[in-house]
């Protein structure tokens, strides 16, 4: 008999983050929804110290101060993560027992059913209305097996986002043994008072976590640094599945830096308002349909035609030295998605498009 894995991994799509490919040497990459500012310039001058042969802190007191300060919260409900990424397969593999349903938005990130699945859960979807997510769907597919929702709010890659008192009626229509995971990765971009970031539903209810990331407005991805906020029940369970060197000693010192420097993220803000509106009339002034987006990227719809479609728009754009991302993974196949980049980059990319509506 040959060795072979549980079934559910047999079963599994590998998630592969797609950046886009192009056969030329200097390309632009609005694929991946990144900080076009880089990180702050504190960052660099943080890490010139670092001594790579001593192990990092299992758990590091100054960036978690460093977050609670910067937020008003309590240190002791504070985890810190290889990445969002890590914390949501944490979760999955620390709440669910094999053949629990843990539910998932139609167009919500793709590391939820990844993170599920890997853990021996079933993946439940619950749809979407027009391209934002529905409480009422959710609901709808709650059962005695439910153990977790998944929520990115804003939605990755939709943009969208839904108000306070949505998420309100979720939780408190949800049985306290279910946990809501609130992924709220760009929440950095939002100044709205009908919006949540999360932390006031943890400070009220035990079953939900926060999840932050480093990786956006702070222009940190490469790093994997992110971070939640939830009881202390939680972080003692979570703490006890996470690796003992999760989160490594650069990433530690930049991310104190970075989320110490509120100029810069301040000018990452303004930079990105300003060109989404700016992307947005120029979307409107060439009869493109756009979904509007709260967030750092927009998707862009094409009409189903032969040679003007998305599939060879993202082609094209890639021939012009263009990354953008396809939507095919996330069924959204008359989509691509399209992060904003510097002023050139934004630029070009326009050019680009209005070349390809004139094939």
């Amino acid at each position: 008999m040959s060795l072979s894995p549980r079934k559910s991994i047999l079963e599994l799509i590998p998630y592969k983050p797609n950046f886009g490919k192009s056969n030329l040497k200097n390309t632009i990459r609005m694929s991946a929804n990144e900080n076009p500012l880089g990180c702050s310039p504190k960052v660099l001058e943080s890490i010139k110290d670092v001594n790579f042969n001593r192990y990092p802190p299992q758990v590091s007191e100054k960036l978690i101060t460093s977050i609670s300060k910067k937020f008003g919260l309590d240190q002791n409900k504070i985890i810190l993560g290889n990445g969002s990424d890590e914390l949501i397969s944490i979760i999955a593999q620390s709440f669910l027992n094999f053949g629990d349903e843990a539910i998932y938005t139609e167009y919500g990130f793709l590391q939820f059913p990844q993170a599920i699945k890997v853990a021996g859960g079933k993946a439940v979807v619950a749809k979407d209305k027009n391209l934002t997510v529905s409480v009422d769907n959710i609901l709808k597919k709650i059962t005695l097996k439910t153990r977790i929702v998944f929520l990115a709010n804003p939605n990755n890659p939709t943009g969208t986002l839904i108000d306070k008192r949505e998420v309100i009626r979720l939780i408190e229509s949800l049985p306290k043994n279910i946990l809501l995971v609130y992924d709220a990765a760009y929440a950095e971009y939002i100044y709205d008072p009908a919006y949540t970031d999360g932390i006031s539903l943890v400070k009220k209810y035990e079953n939900v976590i926060m999840l932050r990331t480093f990786s956006k407005l702070h222009g940190l991805a490469s790093l994997r640094l992110g971070w939640g906020h939830c009881s202390e029940s939680i972080i003692k369970t979570l703490m006890s599945v996470r690796g003992p060197f999760s989160v490594n000693t650069i990433a530690i010192k930049a991310g104190i830096a970075a989320i110490e420097d509120k100029d810069f993220q301040k000018k990452s803000f303004n930079f990105n308002k300003k060109y989404m509106k700016w992307f947005e009339k120029e979307l409107q002034k060439l009869n493109i349909f756009y979904q509007k987006s709260v967030t750092n990227f927009i998707l862009i719809k094409f009409p189903i035609l032969k040679n003007q479609n998305a599939k060879t728009a993202e082609a094209f754009f890639s021939k012009e030295g263009i990354l953008v991302r396809g939507m095919k993974a996330y069924n959204l196949e008359e989509y691509i998605r399209v992060s904003i980049g510097t002023v050139k980059e934004n630029k070009k990319f326009i050019n680009r498009l209005k070349k390809f509506l004139e094939i």
